[in-house]
């Protein structure tokens, strides 16, 4: 079968909710984690003063849906969680990224969505992350990861490291909070050869490129504009790199 990719610009819950059941083979995902500040104030900041070095200066699109309180994020974490379910196959996995402080609301809302938590996997973006003098770095984030009922041991998949050590991307970022390539390529391997990946939020489309390079097919959704553009624009470059024919993605109900 031959690979190919989409982008779908919308906000992801309604998107989700236009797919047939037991669509995709998986879920890999990195959706906004709303923990950028221990206060309001901090929280309802832009994006680009919470994740990025330049603050004020980066030149980078602003994104959506990062500024919710730990309850309404879980809530609406376990509302999109539950229709990602719902279009996944059996035995589906399903990959999503976090950090520390929404740790525990994400595992919440993963079994409150009826998913099975198999694990955690851990990023190491190695030293040269926010050092801070007495204190220890911020240098992991983490891959809370699990199924969609039972998942068979006989599934052709090889057996897949438990943390991964890449440095987090600085220069030629696409995205705020974008994750290096070679990190998304290990991970997409968790699922079988042939399914297509589901990616909710796809920001500039790392993990559909990731997708492709490793053989698979992908849907991405993006709610906000200019990155859905730039995903696409990464899709487009990586088909014709790879020379692989593109092929819209049609919604069930259209």
């Amino acid at each position: 079968m031959t690979p190919n990719c989409n982008v779908i610009q919308g906000d992801a819950l309604e998107v989700l909710r236009r797919f047939d059941d037991n669509t995709f083979g998986a879920i890999i995902t990195d959706p906004p984690y709303a923990s950028g500040g221990l206060h309001t104030v901090n929280r309802q900041a832009p994006t680009g003063v919470k994740y990025t070095t330049k603050k004020a200066k980066n030149h980078l699109p602003n994104f959506e849906g990062d500024n919710k309180d730990q309850l309404s994020w879980m809530l609406w974490s376990a509302a999109w969680l539950r229709e990602a379910k719902r279009v996944c196959k059996k035995g589906a996995p399903i990959c999503v990224f976090i950090d520390f402080w929404q740790l525990d609301a994400l595992k919440w809302a993963l079994q409150w969505a009826d998913w099975l938590v198999k694990g955690v996997v851990v990023w190491d973006k190695t030293e040269m992350v926010r050092p801070q003098l007495g204190r220890f770095r911020s240098q992991c984030e983490f891959i809370l990861w699990g199924s969609k009922g039972a998942m068979s041991l006989k599934r052709n998949v090889p057996v897949l490291r438990g943390c991964y050590r890449y440095p987090t991307l600085n220069k030629d970022k696409l995205h705020q909070t974008q994750k290096p390539l070679e990190l998304m390529r290990d991970l997409v391997k968790i699922v079988e050869p042939g399914e297509v990946i589901l990616d909710p939020f796809c920001g500039s489309g790392t993990t559909l490129v990731a997708s492709l390079q490793e053989g698979y097919s992908a849907v991405g959704i993006e709610v906000t504009p200019e990155y859905a553009t730039i995903a696409q624009n990464q899709i487009d470059d990586t088909l014709s790199q790879t020379s692989i024919p593109t092929t819209e993605w049609r919604l069930a109900c259209e």
